[in-house]
């Protein structure tokens, strides 16, 4: 019997459905790439605020004592403070390490590099004393908040202090989003400021709709794989848009 190859889909994935979603295989996930098109979502975003589900990108939690010497070892320098984020280059691949804690990081990989990022870490991990690699990648919802309008509505579901002086660009804070336990980084995109969301799997579903539900008098727009990469590339000498692959 052949059962052909698994597709992984993410917590929101039935959402998606239901707002018409069209959708490309990205490795072995089924992801959505568009809602409308990428140049209306796009505009919308530069207009006021959209979601993007980024559930795909590879989540690597790394904890104990020598957590800090394990990225430190692997990536070279000096690994962020608790409450900042860096990007870090693992042997081809970039990384993004959120330092949750003392002896506590979360490290996001392209979803390409997940299976390369998790076993470089595991390996330095092994020789590094006290540290343990979990791939929480799908224990975790992911969700990019993005937009002029991003903070405005992350207030409304997050008490917590987005501001620019609390969060700088690539802070970390933790916290609850819509009465559930989130971790929130703001990760602005190239063309637009953005926080990116991250909750428990069974909690993504009702994240997203919440999100989406007090968004909607900002005009709010769903936003998929492609306008997203859109969001990463600088404009070209003419003007136009640039192509390419979303970052972390």
């Amino acid at each position: 019997m052949n059962l052909g190859r698994p597709v992984r889909i993410s917590a929101i994935h039935h959402a998606h459905l239901t707002h018409g979603a069209t959708f490309r295989d990205a490795g072995d996930w089924r992801v959505p790439d568009a809602f409308t098109s990428p140049e209306d979502e796009v505009a919308r975003v530069l207009a006021g605020v959209g979601l993007a589900d980024v559930s795909a990108t590879g989540k690597l939690h790394v904890r104990g004592e020598s957590a800090a010497a394990v990225l430190r070892r692997m990536a070279g320098g000096e690994p962020p403070a608790p409450g900042r984020a860096a990007r870090v280059a693992v042997g081809d691949a970039e990384a993004l390490a959120c330092r949750l804690a003392d002896d506590e990081l979360l490290v996001l990989t392209p979803l390409a590099d997940t299976d390369a990022v998790r076993d470089r870490l595991t390996r330095t991990a092994a020789s590094a004393g006290c540290a343990h690699v979990t791939d929480l990648t799908s224990g975790f919802a992911a969700v990019d908040v993005l937009g002029p309008a991003a903070p405005s509505l992350l207030a409304r579901v997050a008490p917590l202090d987005l501001a620019d002086g609390a969060v700088p660009p690539l802070g970390v804070v933790q916290g609850e989003l819509a009465r559930v336990r989130a971790i929130l980084i703001r990760l602005d995109r190239v063309r637009a400021p953005a926080f990116r969301a991250l909750v428990p799997r069974e909690s993504g579903a009702h994240a997203w709709e919440a999100l989406a539900d007090a968004g909607r008098d900002l005009g709010l727009v769903l936003v998929g794989a492609a306008a997203r990469a859109r969001l990463d590339a600088p404009l070209s000498p003419t003007g136009g848009e640039g192509r390419g692959e979303a970052a972390v």
